[in-house]
């Protein structure tokens, strides 16, 4: 938990200090943390009684557990609901939908949050509000009669080919690199990626398992480059640690670089790409774009939808679709081949 934190500020600070900046940063924090201990200070409504809104988020949270919502997600749900409650200071059987415009204002004009984040916190809030209706809980969905947020659609860009090759060169050291092949050879998404460890990739057939969204597992592949960059860091980390192939089986797949080489963070391989990026003059690197590259790439070669969203851990081919940039000389080449 200290390490997460530690990065997130790492991250956060990113775009205002230049890279010899950001590392002396880094090695000041986890000198002034070092045998420190984070205790977490828990937001909860102190509220009595069995109807109490305590309750109300308790059961809400078990539902969505039932249903198979990974805890992260479920964190972002309980402060979301914690953070409306304790701003508008009333029971949520009294929030009104004049509570809730008022509240989404104050967050978009005074926390200057983007209509993306805000259309997220809605849909939180909407979910709540709705399993209390159904369990006749609360007369009513305050959220419901809210208007729906009109948000001007974006092209998210895949990397190109030229930026792949600059981001592949500046990764120097071998993890990564190996890091990089990894993110764009499966397009994991980078929480499945750190929760890897190295006895969970079969090396020999190239692929390995995930737990994805919603409790569900999926196959993986690994391609050749991906693969020789993989053990070539694996033979990196068994001469630093001075372990065997078999002995590494049950360590994280990707450590830090120093001793006692701990396991990566979504933070810290977020703020290790973005590093990548610039050394390598390549704006807007993080690890999701590799997935979005991964699956533009995919279609673009010609594989089948199905078998991207299979990949991908997608239920909907609309959802696959929004992660790729279909190319529009590929739509013409298509056109002039299938054409009367």
């Amino acid at each position: 938990m200290l390490e997460e934190i530690l990065m997130d500020v790492v991250q956060a600070m990113s775009n205002s200090l230049d890279e010899e900046q950001l590392d002396k940063l880094q090695n000041v924090l986890y000198i002034k943390f070092h045998d420190k201990k984070i205790v977490e200070d828990k937001c909860e409504i102190q509220t009595a009684g069995t109807d109490s809104d305590t309750n109300k988020i308790k059961l809400f949270r078990a539902s969505k557990k039932v249903s198979g919502r990974q805890d992260s997600t479920l964190v972002q749900y309980i402060r979301e609901i914690i953070n409306c409650r304790n701003a508008l200071n009333k029971n949520f059987e009294d929030i009104t939908t004049m509570d809730l415009r008022w509240y989404f204002g104050m967050l978009r004009e005074y926390n200057g949050i983007s209509m993306v984040t805000l259309q997220g916190r809605m849909r939180y809030l909407n979910s709540f509000w709705s399993f209390l209706q159904r369990e006749k809980m609360v007369d009513d969905n305050p959220v419901a009669r809210i208007e729906s947020l009109k948000i001007e659609s974006t092209i998210k860009k895949a990397f190109s080919g030229k930026e792949l090759e600059a981001l592949m060169t500046a990764s120097t050291h071998p993890r990564d690199r190996a890091l990089l092949e990894f993110l764009y050879s499966t397009g994991v998404r980078v929480s499945e990626l750190c929760s890897l460890n190295v006895g969970d990739i079969d090396l020999y057939r190239q692929q390995f398992q995930v737990m994805g969204k919603g409790r569900k597992e999926r196959e993986l592949y690994i391609s050749d480059p991906a693969s020789f960059h993989l053990y070539r860091y694996l033979k990196w980390r068994m001469e630093k640690e001075g372990l065997t192939i078999e002995q590494l089986a049950n360590q994280p797949l990707f450590v830090s670089t120093k001793r006692p080489f701990g396991r990566l963070t979504v933070a810290g391989v977020q703020y290790l790409v973005k590093k990548i990026g610039k050394k390598a003059d390549v704006g807007n690197v993080h690890p999701h774009r590799f997935r979005r590259t991964f699956a533009t790439d995919m279609l673009s070669r010609g594989m089948r939808l199905e078998e991207v969203m299979v990949l991908m851990g997608h239920t909907k081919p609309e959802t696959t679709l929004i992660y790729c940039n279909i190319k529009q000389s590929n739509v013409r080449e298509s056109y002039r081949k299938f054409a009367a």
